[in-house]
């Protein structure tokens, strides 16, 4: 599932990823400006305004992520929990608990997504989730795509 252009990123240098694509910007002018350490433009555009890039992208040279090959070329998660799924969801497809899904312990349900997304879903943390399409006539007219579960692989 993992292809030679995908790298291994931990949880904190994943969001630092998903925080400055959440900006809108371009990728290399968010290379450019991670790189320049004038965080800013990013900051003032981020679903998170309140995150420490340089603290991020410390914890990236000191774990050896490599945050720029992620931006350019996308990334899998190392590891991630429950409430980084959450927040993954959060981040890149604009999905919130409660609003977007529910969450039954280890497990959610009742995710609308399009094919693209569940496809980029399924990359990104396929590792250690299971990203299963539930009957199409799942909960009709809730909205035009299947529900998605997503499921801990090992518990």
């Amino acid at each position: 599932m993992i292809g030679l252009s995908h790298v291994l990123l931990s949880i904190p240098v994943a969001f630092l990823v998903e925080n400055a694509l959440s900006s809108g910007e371009s990728k290399e002018f968010i290379i450019d400006t991670l790189r320049a350490g004038n965080y800013t433009p990013l900051l003032v555009k981020a679903k998170d305004p309140d995150m420490d890039f340089a603290d991020r992208l410390k914890t990236a040279e000191e774990m050896g992520d490599d945050w720029e090959e992620a931006i350019r070329n996308d990334y899998v998660f190392k590891f991630l929990h429950i409430n980084g799924v959450k927040r993954l969801l959060g981040f890149r497809f604009g999905k919130e608990a409660d609003r977007d899904y529910v969450q039954e312990n280890l497990t959610l349900r009742q995710l609308r997504l399009d094919p693209h997304e569940i496809k980029t879903l399924r990359l990104l943390v396929g590792r250690q989730w299971n990203v299963i399409e539930e009957d199409e006539t799942a909960g009709e007219g809730i909205g035009q795509y299947p529900s998605v579960r997503l499921e801990l692989k090992y518990q």
